[in-house]
């Protein structure tokens, strides 16, 4: 269902609940899934405000990871792929004063494949491969 169609639900199931219908019958007439509780929020917002009451303004972390953010995490990873979430978050914070939670951070990294688990790995790769060169020319460490 999509923004405009959830606004207009509520409006509908609003709009019930005030002609006097019963919350559970006024949500299935919307054709909305909700608990009681929200069914008569959502009702007292729209006598209180009208219909601009009803809508849901929340943003969430995704409006915070602008394109400029993307990049800005995307360079970070490309100097050192084995680079800290924790890092990561200080930069955006100091250069851009943009303030994510490291989880998000990490979801992002690992939707686009900028995990520093993988500049680990290859590191590590790389390590083992330089320790069975001096293995087969007989020095040890």
């Amino acid at each position: 269902m999509e923004k405009q169609e959830k606004q207009e639900a509520r409006k509908m199931e609003a709009e019930l609940m005030e002609a006097g219908y019963h919350w559970q019958e006024a949500t299935k007439r919307a054709g909305i899934e909700v608990g009681r509780s929200a069914a008569y929020s959502w009702w007292k917002k729209y006598r209180k405000e009208g219909e601009s009451g009803l809508i849901d303004g929340r943003h969430g972390h995704r409006a915070k990871v602008t394109e400029a953010v993307l990049h800005a995490i995307e360079e970070e990873w490309k100097k050192d792929a084995c680079i800290s979430s924790s890092k990561l978050q200080r930069m955006l914070q100091d250069q851009m004063q943009v303030s994510l939670s490291i989880t998000h951070i990490n979801e992002t990294r690992a939707v686009y494949g900028w995990s520093n688990q993988t500049g680990y790995q290859e590191k590590k790769r790389q390590m083992l491969k330089g320790a069975g060169k001096r293995e087969q020319e007989g020095s040890y460490l």
